[in-house]
């Protein structure tokens, strides 16, 4: 295997484990996170001795969604005019936000496709992207006291996939919270069938681990089989549709007023000092650093 930047690889009894390894950014999505985690999947992907993929993470949260330090945040830039005629004055940001978006999409579904079965281990935080991430994989085992939600709805924008939420939680739960952008803990997840299991912080290793090896013991091609049908009733139901959608949405969402001022906070004080900005009204701490 490959030695890569943000994830580590290790492979036991038809198991390959990716960790994501940037804890001292409670493992927030930047550009080199994701393209280690799909140049390993792409690796991994070939034969049949790795059967199954556990994602874990390093540290004390899963995920806390994409990096928002300023400078990374990303909404799409105006192209420099070339000329005075109508095709020389450059593309939108809007337009350009919309294809970046667009690109993300794309790029999550390739993981939802992949041929092999993904189980997520979720520790602590599992906010905005990470949700992203666990709405692409197949199983997903959290810890009871693991938080999941998208505090980025109250001013940033919504994940592109939404995580699947509608798919998996449904239209009423989504609303509820995309709305508010509050966080539910593993066992109210698993109530409303946004992961598989909430189990206690001290047996998810063992537990999920076990799972995996458990279901390496089919060949598989009845694992590919399994996992594709499956998802093809949700694919003919619209499901990539509709994710596609996302990108169109959220590059709407981004020309907010709201977003402009988190952006100029950030920029201005700092990080912490928007997040603040963004959740004091909703009486939320927890989520001023998380997210």
């Amino acid at each position: 295997m490959a030695n890569y930047e943000n994830v580590l690889v290790d492979v036991e009894d038809g198991v390959a484990t990716i960790t994501l390894n940037r804890p001292e950014k409670l493992n927030a999505i930047s550009e080199g996170l994701r393209s280690d985690l799909e140049a390993a999947l792409r690796e991994l992907n070939p034969g049949d001795s790795v059967r199954v993929i556990r994602l874990k993470a390093a540290g004390r949260a899963f995920c806390a969604g994409y990096d928002l330090t300023p400078g990374r945040v990303q909404t799409g830039k105006a192209t420099a005019p070339r000329g005075s005629h109508a095709w020389e004055l450059g593309e939108s940001r809007i337009g350009t936000d919309r294809e970046s978006l667009r690109e993300s999409v794309h790029r999550w579904l390739w993981i939802w496709s992949y041929r092999k079965p993904i189980v997520a281990q979720v520790q602590g935080y599992c906010l905005a992207g990470g949700g992203e991430i666990i709405g692409v994989c197949d199983i997903v085992f959290a810890a009871e006291d693991a938080r999941f939600g998208h505090p980025a709805a109250r001013a940033l924008g919504i994940p592109v996939t939404l995580g699947m939420w509608p798919a998996k939680i449904g239209m009423l739960k989504t609303k509820e919270l995309l709305f508010s952008g509050d966080m539910i803990d593993g066992r109210e997840a698993e109530r409303i069938g946004m992961i598989n299991r909430a189990i206690p912080g001290d047996r998810l290793d063992e537990e999920t681990m076990g799972y995996c090896k458990r279901i390496a013991r089919l060949p598989l091609d009845a694992l590919s089989v399994h996992k594709h049908v499956t998802n093809r009733w949700f694919e003919i139901a619209g499901l990539r549709t509709a994710a596609a959608e996302g990108a169109e949405f959220d590059a709407i969402y981004h020309e907010t007023a709201s977003l402009r001022e988190f952006e100029r906070i950030s920029k201005e004080q700092g990080l912490k000092s928007a997040l603040s900005w963004r959740d004091e009204p909703f009486g939320d701490g927890r989520a001023r650093r998380q997210d």
